[in-house]
């Protein structure tokens, strides 16, 4: 297992792009001049999307030409030195488009197929979220004086699904897996569901605020540092078969205590909804 300190070459420009990606993403931001296309899967881009990956993989080539670089925008270009970094831009696009500030850009960085390394920036709410393997999970916050303040982040602890708060994106992405049977089954048992969707979401459950997030349709940069943050956090998180699997094409994170219950919930179609994430 590969471990990198607080302090790492990788660790320091991975939490400067996240913060240069932000300022980007908050030019754009509820700007009367975004335009938002649609990609040949439906899904939604923006320029942001697109300048903020350029931003981050010039940033990435330029200290670490032998790395290895997977983004949503931009694809794959292969690396020499066994280190793979994975990018979202803009996690949330439809938030973003929206000018709704619950988006946010993720990276992620990998040593072989583990994690070790990885951030969740949310810039309209001046917050980030990130994690080094073996050095723990931090939530910080800037407040309007610009002064940026540290907490350890923590998954709360929660032991049936009758007792909690969960959130999701939306009923779409269910439908598209062939997996409503499971949103149904998940609503019905617990407490309250929500619709917090996209990184915040799964943040929130990082930082303990909610109690788990149930997602049927994930690609690798949507999943990107959460297996890190979660392991720091004391938390879950994986695919619907259990394995913390950036590339399992979905996602369960929540405390340990919860996620048999969860992982039981969705398991009778699990099979089925996995394979039509990844066709």
């Amino acid at each position: 297992m590969q471990h990198l300190a607080p302090v790492d070459p990788r660790v320091t420009l991975m939490l400067d792009l996240a913060d240069r990606a932000g300022t980007v993403a908050m030019r754009h931001f509820q700007s009367d001049a975004l335009v938002v296309e649609s990609k040949a899967d439906d899904s939604p881009v923006t320029a942001a999307d697109r300048e903020i990956e350029t931003l981050l993989r010039e940033g990435i080539c330029a200290a670490f030409p032998a790395d290895a670089i997977l983004g949503e925008e931009h694809g794959e270009i292969a690396g020499t030195s066994g280190w793979r970094w994975v990018l979202d831009p803009i996690d949330g696009t439809v938030s973003f488009a929206a000018g709704v500030p619950l988006f946010g850009t993720l990276i992620a960085l990998e040593h072989g197929d583990e994690v070790v390394a990885g951030i969740c920036a949310f810039p309209a709410l001046c917050e980030r979220l990130w994690a080094v393997r073996g050095a723990g999970a931090w939530w910080e916050r800037t407040d309007l004086a610009g002064v940026r303040s540290r907490v350890a982040a923590r998954v709360r602890r929660c032991t049936r699904l009758r007792d909690a708060l969960i959130t999701t994106t939306g009923l779409e992405y269910f439908e598209s897996a062939g997996a409503t049977d499971a949103l149904v089954r998940v609503a019905r048992g617990c407490r309250k569901i929500r619709g917090w969707s996209d990184c915040y979401g799964i943040a929130l459950v990082a930082t303990g605020r909610i109690d788990a997030s149930v997602e049927p349709v994930m690609r690798p940069w949507d999943s990107g540092p959460f297996p890190v943050i979660f392991a720091e956090a004391g938390g879950v998180f994986t695919d619907w078969h259990g394995k913390p699997d950036i590339r399992g094409g979905s996602a369960i994170a929540c405390h340990p205590d919860l996620h048999g219950e969860l992982l039981r919930a969705v398991q009778p179609i699990a099979s089925h909804a996995a394979s039509k994430a990844n066709s």
